[in-house]
């Protein structure tokens, strides 16, 4: 199952663009980032006057940097432990990532699991797949692939991926049709793009 491209949403002005983090050991981070992970690095450099240094990585042409690395992280301590659908109570909630597929999906765990990861929670919300899970400093992840469905959130049941697409996919259409409250996620992009037009008229 494959993640379909979400059409540029025409009335749209404003946007997320990138996220940026702080972090004791840059090196470390950035290795994760990209050996791992596989973003790529698009800019680095040094601020003035010794503020820190900054690496910008990207999985978009057209963004510049989504996520930015910054060093000189002074305040709060590096957490372990599970991450129940993030991370509760921290400056960094999470850090969620799209992917194209449950295939992608699994391949990120085994390499994670490569790195001695073996720190995940797997949720099926219903209108997606997630592994949760933490980065080198202890940010909550989320790795998530969209479902065919929406289904209200929160929503969560425990996903087994060793299961194949095929049956993953069946419990969760079960799942959604079960709430009473589902519909296919493109009639609910559809809604939410008129909405977002209609939100950000004030900018036009």
């Amino acid at each position: 199952m494959t993640t379909k491209n979400v059409p540029h949403v025409a009335d749209r002005k404003l946007a997320l663009s990138h996220i940026g983090v702080s972090c004791f050991d840059l090196a470390r981070m950035e290795d994760f980032y990209t050996r791992v992970l596989g973003m790529t690095v698009s800019d680095r450099g040094d601020l003035p006057a010794e503020m820190g240094r900054l690496v910008f990585l990207t999985t978009d042409p057209s963004e510049h940097h989504q996520l930015v690395l910054a060093s000189g992280r002074t305040e709060g301590t590096i957490n372990d432990g599970p991450v129940l659908g993030g991370s509760f109570g921290t400056a960094i909630f999470q850090l969620s990532f799209r992917l194209e597929s449950l295939a992608t999906l699994r391949r990120v765990q085994q390499r994670l699991v490569a790195e001695g990861n073996t720190n995940f929670v797997p949720l099926n919300h219903g209108n997606s797949w997630s592994l949760y899970t933490r980065d080198p400093e202890g940010n909550a992840l989320e790795l998530v692939v969209d479902s065919p469905w929406y289904v209200h959130q929160p929503s969560g049941e425990f996903l087994d991926l060793s299961l194949d697409d095929a049956e993953i996919l069946r419990r969760t259409e079960e799942l959604c049709r079960a709430t009473g409250d589902w519909e296919p996620y493109e009639t609910w992009r559809e809604r939410i793009a008129r909405r977002i037009g209609a939100d950000q008229a004030c900018l036009r």
